[in-house]
C-alpha cells in the first residue's frame, strides 16, 4: 500500500515542478517581450545633436534627402489632418514660408511630415490651407521615430550643419514666433 501511495505522490511532485518551471519560463518571456516593447530604441534628439538623415517622398512626387540640404536651415513640421491645433498653424507656417520665398532667400527649407494620416485626408488638408512647401507622409513612422514624435504638431529646426537648433512641441502662436525661431537659427547656423 505504501508503494502504491508513493507513486502518485512522485507524479504529482514532478507535475508541480514542471508547472512551476513552465510558469517561470512564461513569466521570463513576458518580461523580456515587455521590456523590448517599452524600450526606447533611440533617445530623443537633443539640441546641438545631428539627427539621422531621412528621405521624404513628397506628395508632389519629389524625393527630398535631408543630407542634401546641408548649408540650409531646415524646418521640419509634423502635423496631421485630424489634429485640431494644426490647422491654424498650417496657415502660419505657409505665411512664414512665403516670407522666405519672397525675400529671395533660398537658404531656408520647410518640410511638412504627415504623421499617422491617410493620403486622401492629407491632400485635402494641404489644399484647404493652401500649403505650398514640400509635404509628404511618414511611411511606417520612420521619420517620427528619428525625432521621437509623440503627438502633433511638433516642429524641429536644423541648422546649416544639420544639427538640431530648435524644437517646438505644440502649435506656434504667431507668424512672429515662427520667424523669430527660424531667424535665430539663420543667425547662428551659417557656416
Amino acid at each position: 500500500m505504501s508503494e502504491a501511495n508513493s507513486q502518485p505522490s512522485k507524479k504529482k511532485k514532478g507535475l508541480n515542478i514542471w508547472a512551476a518551471s513552465a510558469f517561470a519560463g512564461v513569466l521570463v518571456l513576458l518580461v523580456l517581450v515587455g521590456a523590448r516593447l517599452f524600450q526606447n530604441e533611440t533617445s530623443p534628439v537633443r539640441l546641438g545633436e545631428k539627427p539621422e538623415d531621412f528621405s521624404l517622398a513628397s506628395y508632389s512626387g519629389e524625393v527630398i534627402d535631408t543630407i542634401n540640404l546641408r548649408g540650409k536651415v531646415v524646418l521640419i513640421n509634423f502635423w496631421a489632418s485630424w489634429c485640431t491645433t494644426c490647422d491654424e498653424e498650417a496657415l502660419l507656417l505657409e505665411e512664414a514660408w512665403q516670407v522666405y520665398q519672397t525675400d529671395g532667400f533660398d537658404q531656408v527649407v520647410f518640410l511638412g511630415i504627415a504623421y499617422m494620416d491617410t493620403e486622401p485626408a492629407s491632400w485635402a488638408y494641404l489644399a484647404e490651407y493652401g500649403v505650398t512647401f514640400p509635404n509628404g507622409p511618414d511611411l511606417r513612422g520612420a521619420i517620427s521615430k528619428i525625432y521621437q514624435v509623440k503627438s502633433v504638431p511638433e516642429t524641429f529646426i536644423l541648422n546649416t550643419e544639420g544639427r538640431l537648433g530648435y524644437r517646438k512641441i505644440g502649435s506656434f502662436a504667431s507668424l512672429e514666433e515662427i520667424l523669430a525661431a527660424v531667424d535665430s537659427i539663420i543667425a547662428t547656423g551659417i557656416e
